[in-house]
């Protein structure tokens, strides 16, 4: 799934050793400091980005030693902002109450807790670039290069070399250089990705597009590029026919095919030679089912991929690939171009992205089989936490605070991990800082600080119900319930078009929103109104329904002939009306953007009029804010302090008996939130009248 904390991509490291300590004095403090250099010529201008320091065991590279189940022995991470030769950053102590521009650790926050021994240390710059997006927001983000967004190493990353370094138990400057970068790739000279034009070479079978995406480039203002891969069946070469197309969704592929249903030998054989042998390869066998395979490269900010939706804080998506990429999909290969002969699939991940793919444009689209789904129903996203509780009007719910796991091992030995949400959050907080969080990215909407609304506070897992009210519109189980009978009429559109498969024992528990999308849908059109296949005891992975490859893909192809214009039971022109597209654009963004960021928020209101009466007792609200905003307020007589600061929550009014002397009365208000600059907002100034 890699959603909530992916593995990390690993990267080939110089091992080399450098001085563990400074000849400087050694400042007094109590514990570790880690002092960062750029070396001379490595930059040519300063870079804002995200430091990540890693710890790892002597002679292991730090960035093998982490993933969602292993984690590192110590890291470190800190914002750096205008970051230069000359001019060193120091890491030093950390502490939860200074997140954005301080350190922050794991499994301990400060550095001073790294335990004295010997460690492999290595530290990166993750660099951002500063963009105004055509909505008005502003933010440093890290743009896709094609490299499947790593949390720590993408191309273009400042690297230190590992050094193996000695930590005591006293004061110690350790001194690191960013003496490299992680190169991109080059292809006959030109780079290669999504950041630029080159592509990936092509084979007989394995072609690859690209193209700027207006839409996206419009959005982010600057060029955005989306393609595909793209598996010819065995035929095409020299023919007229056209095929039916598989558009298979996944994490981001470097363009070799490895995620293609057959990375086995047998597989590429029989798709290039078109027969599938009979028993024992020694009969004539039979036909491949023929399709066209589309795997989407479509890496954004924030993650690996980009969900393939509009949303507001990615940016049009769902037009770029399906407004854009398929039409010219459609012109450069002999696709069939019409809903029936469209199928969506994938698991995890691309569980979801398929079948909200087919949810959102069921006008373009004809079905999904979708395997193991990250949630379809947000009531149950994680085990014990389910959204459900996150919507009760509680500024009391918590996150993290007891066992959760993000991640369970099932197997012979019926070991379980115990991986808290708390602690999950904990490391995205350390590596990523404005990336990466790319369900609250999604599934949410921009807050007044740009980026992301988050649903709760990493640090200290209190939940912010109102914010996770604003995932319902991404929530597929109640989108199609909540539009079962209108203009959309998703209830008559989607029947029997829905198919998703998961197992009881899901690694990462995804069989929870399955089931709890089944009782919703079906609850509501009856039994098999969406097709849901729960499999005893299976975990995460595998084709859909655990099938192997060609039966799976006659299963498709047996779909795909049933539903054409002469079929047994061809899509209708009902069911693929454009009225039952959703997920438009101009919708997405005035639901979530930043000019309904800045529209949510309100200043404080003193709720007497123009005027008010010595003696009297005035009441005020203290304004609209972001959810989670901690509020502190205070009176103001004659623009003068009265009393002390006081804490204030959004939802309360709070009231004030008017002195004798007072000319004017107004409530000043002060929020504060992680990863928001504090702001003091005043309210109306009323005038005192005897």
């Amino acid at each position: 799934m890699r959603a909530t904390l992916p593995p990390l991509i690993n990267a080939l490291c110089i091992l080399a050793s450098l001085p563990t300590a400074s000849t400087a004095p050694v400042k007094p403090r109590d514990g570790l400091q880690v002092r960062l250099s750029v070396a001379d010529g490595l930059i040519a201008n300063p870079v804002d980005g995200r430091v990540v320091l890693m710890f790892a065991p002597p002679g292991v590279n730090p960035l093998d030693n982490w993933d969602v189940v292993d984690t590192p022995d110590a890291l470190y991470g800190k914002n750096v902002y205008h970051m230069r030769t000359q001019k060193p950053v120091t890491l030093a102590g950390g502490s939860a109450r200074n997140t954005d521009r301080g350190v922050w650790g794991f499994p301990n926050t400060t550095l001073d807790q790294v335990p004295a021994g010997l460690y492999s240390v290595q530290a990166f710059v993750n660099i951002y670039q500063t963009v105004t997006r055509s909505d008005g927001s502003v933010v440093k983000v890290d743009f896709p290069c094609g490299d499947g967004a790593p949390s720590v190493d993408g191309y273009g990353s400042l690297k230190t070399p590992v050094t193996n370094v000695s930590i005591s138990s006293g004061p110690q400057i350790l001194d690191l250089m960013f003496s490299a970068i992680e190169p991109y790739p080059q292809l006959n000279g030109t780079e290669i990705g999504g950041c630029n034009q080159g592509n990936y070479a092509d084979t007989q079978y394995l072609k690859h597009v690209k193209i700027r995406s207006t839409a996206l480039s419009e959005f982010w203002g600057l060029d955005m590029f989306v393609g595909a891969n793209v598996l010819l069946p065995h035929g095409y070469v020299n023919g007229t026919t056209r095929y039916p197309v598989i558009y298979h969704q996944n994490h981001w592929d470097e363009g070799n095919g490895a995620y293609y249903y057959g990375t086995d030998l047998d597989f590429t054989r029989q798709w290039q030679t078109g027969v599938i042998p009979g028993a024992n390869n020694r009969s004539s066998g039979r036909p491949t089912p023929k399709f066209i395979i589309v795997q989407f490269r479509h890496e954004a900010p924030f993650y690996d991929d980009s969900y393939a939706v509009n949303n507001a804080n990615l940016g049009p998506y769902g037009d770029a690939i399906n407004e854009e990429l398929i039409p010219y999909i459609d012109q450069t290969f002999r696709t069939i171009r019409q809903p029936y002969a469209r199928v969506q699939d994938g698991g995890s991940t691309g569980g979801w992205v398929s079948a909200a793919s087919l949810i959102f444009r069921p006008d373009l689209m004809g079905v999904c089989f979708s395997s193991y789904p990250d949630s379809l129903d947000f009531n149950s996203s994680l085990p014990g936490t389910a959204l459900k509780d996150f919507w009760q009007p509680s500024s009391k719910r918590t996150i993290g605070n007891s066992p959760s796991e993000l991640h369970r091992e099932v197997g012979f030995s019926g070991r379980r991990l115990d991986k808290t949400v708390l602690c999950g959050k904990r490391l995205l907080i350390v590596c990523l800082s404005a990336r990466r969080d790319v369900w609250n990215a999604v599934f949410g909407v921009q807050g007044f600080n740009n980026y992301p609304l988050e649903p709760w506070d990493k640090v200290t897992g209190v939940i912010y119900p109102g914010a996770v009210e604003y995932w319902r519109h991404m929530d597929l189980s109640h989108y199609i319930t909540d539009n079962w009978d209108n203009d959309l009429n998703l209830g008559a559109v989607l029947r029997n078009r829905i198919f998703i498969y998961v197992g009881t024992a899901d690694n990462y528990y995804l069989n929870l929103g399955v089931e709890q999308f089944e009782a919703n849908v079906n609850g509501r059109g009856g039994p098999g109104w969406a097709n849901v296949t729960i499999l005893p005891n299976e975990e995460h992975g595998g084709n859909y329904q655990l099938r192997d490859t060609w039966n799976y893909l006659q299963l498709v192809s047996d779909w795909v002939r049933d539903h054409a214009p002469n079929g047994a039971t061809p899509l209708t022109a009902a069911q693929t009306a454009p009225s039952a597209r959703g997920n438009r654009w101009e919708d997405v963004l005035a639901y979530g953007g930043h000019s309904a960021a800045v529209a949510r928020q309100a200043d404080p209101e003193v709720s007497s009029g123009d005027s008010c009466k010595p003696g009297s007792t005035i009441s005020a609200s203290p304004g609209r804010w972001d959810p989670g905003m901690s509020l502190s307020a205070m009176w103001m007589i004659n623009s003068r302090q009265r009393g002390r600061e006081f804490a204030v929550y959004e939802d309360e009014s709070v009231s004030f008996e008017v002195p004798s002397k007072a000319n004017t009365v107004e409530l000043v208000v002060t929020g504060k939130k992680r990863g928001y600059t504090t702001e003091t907002r005043h309210s109306n100034k009323v005038e005192v009248k005897a």
